[in-house]
Formats: structure tokens, sequence, C-alpha cells
């Protein structure tokens, strides 16, 4: 990526006003680079108004940085809540699920409450505590650091979650261990993005630059983004694959068990819409957050969207535990031409009195995967 110029030897004059046009970027390099040249000054390069802004999508600014941390922290304080209602509504509706399904929804509710707790005193910290302190901006907080893992430990658990779900539905040993070993990945360089983050608080060396206002906090930001570029897209990448092969998996071996009866298929496609909605929107998120940091690696635009991709993994997996009792009501036979997939052996055979119609083993694939609604004993 390149800047457009213009070659010129005339006299070159700072103009006060063109500064005040900029948005107020947080380490004014153009300031001190057009400050710098004077009439007696060599041929030199300046940047057009196309490449001041693009200079101006790249370098931080208030909004890119805490602006978009704070859009980021409010959104994920939303989800939050529908995190709460999930919760309050899935141990009110199923009292009687497994326990390590039970312990598995409250220990993702508590990651998620500490991942909000942690964001919110980071932006507290930076735009409250220390108020117009430019000096702490070089210095990364310990809140900072620590919420990259609440967000890795949800994201692992989740797609554990799914990843035994398509295991059920295709017994394909391949497939799953490609989204188990996917999700490793997610959240073992989320780990390893903490140590480093921990490593590299102590920015005391850049603290100590006064060329420029902000300056140091340009230098805190070059070495995050060089140190774990591919960390972050390699972790949210693996993340976003994990979440698509899913959601493709759960699609893919659903429409190859429709039974030609209307209302069973009908209920087939809910599930397929289902298994959609489970990876769209991470996948989405995710994608998003690792194309906003190789693109704007020195803003906080990426980590907006980091911080919602935790709350979605969390309400994915209680919507579709929530969904089961909808899903019930529709598996219940209202019709002679209804079958009933709770009724399906393995081998196909209807178990219901009165009758005695087979279909292919495939089959019992689909009353696998309705156990993934259904799991209460």
């Amino acid at each position: 990526m390149g800047f457009s110029c213009v070659l010129t030897t005339r006299p070159v004059t700072y103009t006060p006003g063109l500064r005040q046009n900029w948005r107020a970027p947080v380490f004014p390099l153009m300031h001190d680079w057009l400050s710098a040249v004077t009439p007696l000054d060599p041929p030199v390069f300046l940047p057009t108004i196309h490449s001041q802004k693009l200079l101006l999508m790249i370098q931080p600014t208030i909004d890119t940085t805490f602006g978009a941390a704070f859009v980021g922290l409010v959104t994920s304080a939303v989800l939050y809540g529908l995190t709460l209602l999930q919760t309050y509504s899935y141990f009110g509706r199923f009292p009687r699920d497994p326990l390590h399904l039970k312990i598995t929804v409250f220990v993702l509710w508590i990651l998620d409450t500490l991942h909000l707790g942690l964001c919110t005193t980071a932006i507290y910290w930076y735009l409250v505590r220390n108020f117009n302190n430019q000096a702490q901006l070089a210095f990364t907080h310990w809140t900072m650091n620590l919420q990259t893992d609440c967000n890795g430990v949800i994201g692992f658990v989740v797609e554990l979650f799914f990843a035994q779900r398509v295991w059920k539905v295709s017994k394909n040993m391949f497939l799953t261990g490609i989204i188990c070993v996917l999700a490793f990945l997610h959240c073992g360089l989320g780990i390893y993005f903490t140590v480093q983050a921990f490593i590299l608080k102590e920015f005391s060396r850049y603290s100590q630059l006064t060329v420029s206002r902000f300056t140091s906090f340009k230098s805190v930001l070059l070495q995050i983004s060089n140190t774990f570029q591919w960390v972050t897209s390699v972790g949210l990448g693996g993340a976003a694959a994990a979440d698509i092969i899913i959601a493709v998996s759960l699609v893919y071996f659903l429409g190859k068990n429709r039974t030609g009866f209307e209302a069973t298929d009908s209920l087939i496609t809910t599930l397929m819409i289902y298994a959609i909605n489970t990876g769209l929107l991470t996948s989405i998120c995710a994608s998003l957050a690792v194309i906003c940091f190789a693109i704007m690696p020195l803003n906080f635009i990426w980590l907006s969207f980091f911080w919602c991709l935790g709350k979605l993994y969390v309400n994915s997996l209680l919507a579709s535990l929530n969904s089961r009792m909808q899903l019930r009501e529709r598996i219940s036979p209202s019709d002679g031409t209804f079958v009933n997939l709770t009724n399906l052996r393995s081998d196909g055979a209807l178990q219901s009195p009165g009758i005695n119609r087979r279909f292919s083993r495939s089959s019992g694939m689909v009353r696998a995967f309705t156990s993934f609604f259904s799991t209460s004993r």
C-alpha cells in the first residue's frame, strides 16, 4: 500500500488551519513533518488530499482508539443483557438437564460476567481515572490483558460443545478433529497473547519520548501490532474457520436426512436454520476483527468486534438450548403423516405402536441431531 504524492520545489508554508480539519490525530506526525519544512529545503514529496485521508484511516485518533473501544463496551453490555435473560430462562425451564450441562452454562455465564467487568474497568481506567493523563496511554492495563483469556476460554468451550454435536450427526472423526484443533488454537493463542502482553507491559522507555504528543502511545501500538499481529490473525481466523465448519457440517448432514414427510422435513429445515445461525454471527464477528486488525492495527476498531465475540458465543449456545421447548412442541405428532423423530431407532425403525414402517439407516442421524436440543435425562 503506498501513498500518492506530488513533487514540488516551491516554498512551503505551514497553514495552521490545515491541522484543524484532521479530526485531531492522536499523534500529529504530519504536523511535525510539515512544520519542519522551510522555504530553503530541497524538493520534497507532499501528500495529496487522498493521501491525507488515507493517513487518517491508518493512524490512531481518539475516535478510532478509545472511542471504538467504548462503542464495543456498550454493545457487549447489551449482549450481556441477552446472556442474563437466556441464562435465567434456561435454569427455569430445564431444571432436569444433566449436571455437566448446567455447569457448562454456569461457567460460561461467570466468564461472560468477568469479561464485561474487565472491559468496563479498563475503559474507566483510561477515560475517567486517567483523564487527560497522556503518559498512561503508553501502558497496557492488566484488565486489558486478562479479558483476552475470558473470550478465548468461552470460544473454546462453545466450539467443543458444537463439535460434539457435529460428531453425533456425522460420526466423522476427521471433521470433528479439525474443529477441536481450531478451538484449541483459538484458546491457546489467546493465552499466549495475554502472557506476552504482561511481558511487554512496561514501556518506560516510550514514556520518556517527548517528540510530540502521544508519540509514546504510537510506539506502544506499533510494538503491540508487530508482536501480536500473527497471534491475533491466526487465533481469530481459526475461530472463524471452526464456526463456519460447524455450520456447514450440520447443514450438510441434516440435508441428507430428509424423510419425505412434510412436517418432518419442515422440522429438519428449522434445524438447518438453527445450525446456520450457530456459526454465522460468530464467524462474521471474528472475521471482521481479523480484517480490521490487519488493515488498521494502530487503532481499536478490531477490539470492539473482539469484545462482542465472546458474548455472541454464549448466546448462540444458550439459544440452541432454550429453543428445545419450541422444537419439542413441533415434534409432537399432530396428524398421521408426521413422524416423531424421538421414536426412531438407530436402524431407522419406528417404535410407535401400530406403525411398522422402516426408513433408511441415515434417518438415525436425524434422531442423533435431535439430541442436540433434547439433552434432559
